[in-house]
């Protein structure tokens, strides 16, 4: 997973909490790139499962920043629905908590010079949200985005199987991918850093390169959704073999 933190001028957003284990590093790695972790104002969460709200009630119980998430995916923090994916990573269950501020699709949080766009994005989670990151770069305005779930493991016939879901995911995350490519984004954030080259693009920051790409976004979720159609075409496979 990515922890992705935000100096907005006014205190800091964080986007997603990473793995229980991963707290202190996370802290550390603020501190060392000179960012206050008692500055935290906002824990934001991109969706629901366990590598994502692993050290939020840690954090919030060190900075007293507020929590937010999707209307819909509160429902697995507090333990209604079980889908976490905690057994599935090989964790125990958190304790359940409510977040603070429950967004509906559309919501915008809004910190000194950020504003942040939340989209819901459903297909990997029913609430999983997508982000727009609207802030400025050496004084000009940027939009940065991230896709809060493109990973189709809980989108295979087997997983909804075995919770009882329907496949209708998979066309809500196909519709939500056409729907998000019209967005103008100049820098890609990945949910997880195998997903925008995080170390490339730091490796060109620090010679003092551009990152910024604004074709980025469209042949990202482009890539997505031929991973879906890859794991759909494979499924059909499988059942016609097994005919």
């Amino acid at each position: 997973m990515s922890c992705h933190v935000i100096d907005t001028g006014a205190g800091l957003v964080m986007i997603d909490t990473g793995y229980p284990f991963m707290g202190d590093q996370i802290l550390e790695s603020m501190r060392e790139v000179g960012l206050d972790p008692a500055d935290l104002r906002i824990l934001l969460h991109s969706h629901g499962h366990y590598d994502h709200i692993g050290n939020t009630m840690r954090f919030k119980a060190l900075t007293g920043a507020r929590t937010y998430i999707s209307r819909i995916d509160n429902e697995i923090c507090n333990g209604t629905v079980d889908l976490s994916w905690a057994t599935e990573l090989g964790y125990p269950r958190l304790a359940p908590f409510d977040c603070d501020v429950l967004f509906d699709d559309g919501a915008v949080v809004e910190l000194g010079n950020t504003r942040i766009e939340c989209r819901l994005a459903p297909g990997y989670t029913q609430g999983t949200l997508a982000v727009f990151i609207h802030t400025f770069h050496k004084g000009r305005p940027v939009t940065c985005a991230m896709h809060g779930g493109v990973g189709v493991n809980s989108m295979t016939r087997r997983f909804l199987s075995w919770y009882g879901l329907s496949t209708d995911c998979r066309e809500a995350f196909r519709e939500g991918l056409h729907r998000l490519a019209g967005e103008q984004v100049d820098l890609v954030l990945g949910n997880h850093h195998d997903q925008n080259d995080t170390e490339g693009k730091l490796a060109r920051v620090r010679a003092g390169e551009s990152c910024f790409d604004t074709g980025e976004w469209r042949r990202f979720l482009a890539e997505r959704e031929a991973i879906l159609d890859a794991m759909l075409q494979e499924e059909a496979r499988q059942e016609r073999g097994n005919d």
